[in-house]
């Protein structure tokens, strides 16, 4: 930790260009709607596959309530939405949640859900000669400011004893990252399923690790505080049923890539992969181990320079939730 606690910026940046993506960013909120009647939820989604997995789930039918839905790349412009009070809920990592968290944001994570890291990998391009981590010591490693690809390029770093400073820091969108790694513009680039699983199948991009076994990380449900306090009942059926569609998708596989295939227009091998990969396991509420895993999180990016204060992420916490899964 000594080379991180001399971290105070990253790349020379302020901590607010570090902050989740600005709402203007951010696709517009018009998506599709599920249900016909009752009150709305206004749900967001990352490349649509909550939406996806509760179809497939059959989770979507009989709904007391509307979900309008708004799809995001990543989760830091999903968070920045519900933050303005354009939504009411959305999962994202601990990880982005942090930094919203660190910005004095009243957000609330009211559900967790376990994840294996499986899906989260720092990836090389195939002909590269980096085959340890090490080998990446002055090399440039791309990954979205605050995502899960950061958490795991510091945390590795951290088990190998080197310091944030000691690779170049590159931040890049999903999509661009993507397309310099390819070009050889970066040497390694930290994301997940299915852009991880997208960049081996059409890239031929290889694996150089992954979060599972290294990263304890949780995915965080984040409601506004109005959400909580007028769509109680709603939110919780809601949670219910992802709960409910996790569960059910660990023992159908390739119902749930054919439908994210043919709801998200992804390729069936790249979904094949992702639903493979993407183990999550919903909670009926939050525990007291979800808040110390996500301590972890946020005393690694105090450490490391990225947020500039230490943070008590139970703050942040709404346990009153009681979920059926």
């Amino acid at each position: 930790m000594k080379n991180f606690l001399s971290r105070r910026t990253l790349l020379g940046a302020s901590f607010l260009s570090l902050l989740p993506f600005p709402l203007e960013a951010a696709p517009s909120l018009s998506g599709p709607v599920d249900g016909n009647s009752g009150s709305t939820l206004f749900i967001g989604d990352q490349k649509g596959g909550v939406r996806s997995l509760l179809r497939a789930a059959g989770q979507l039918e009989r709904l007391p309530y509307r979900i309008q839905w708004a799809s995001f790349p990543v989760g830091a412009p999903l968070i920045s939405a519900i933050a303005s009070g354009s939504l009411d809920f959305g999962y994202v990592g601990d990880a982005t949640a942090t930094f919203t968290f660190a910005a004095g944001s009243s957000l609330k994570a009211i559900s967790a859900w376990h994840v294996d890291g499986k899906s989260n990998a720092l990836l090389v391009p195939g002909s590269s000669n980096v085959r340890t981590l090490r080998d990446l010591i002055g090399r440039r490693v791309a990954f979205v400011k605050g995502s899960p690809g950061h958490l795991l390029v510091l945390t590795a770093l951290q088990r190998e004893g080197l310091g944030a400073d000691q690779i170049v820091q590159v931040p890049l969108a999903a999509a661009n990252a993507r397309m310099a790694l390819s070009s050889g513009s970066i040497d390694a680039w930290a994301i997940w399923d299915p852009y991880a699983a997208t960049a081996e199948i059409e890239d031929h991009a290889r694996i150089l690790l992954t979060a599972h076994g290294l990263v304890d990380e949780v995915e965080c449900g984040i409601a506004s505080e109005a959400a909580i306090t007028h769509k109680r009942a709603e939110l919780t059926d809601f949670m219910s049923r992802v709960g409910k569609a996790l569960a059910w998708s660990v023992t159908h596989l390739e119902q749930r890539a054919l439908a994210f295939s043919r709801d998200t227009g992804t390729s069936l091998d790249i979904a094949r992969v992702t639903s493979s990969r993407m183990v999550m396991t919903a909670l009926p509420s939050v525990t007291d181990e979800v808040i110390a895993i996500h301590q972890k999180v946020a005393d690694l990016y105090h450490a490391a320079g990225v947020i500039p204060s230490q943070l008590n992420v139970a703050n942040f916490y709404d346990r009153s939730f009681l979920i059926p899964v």
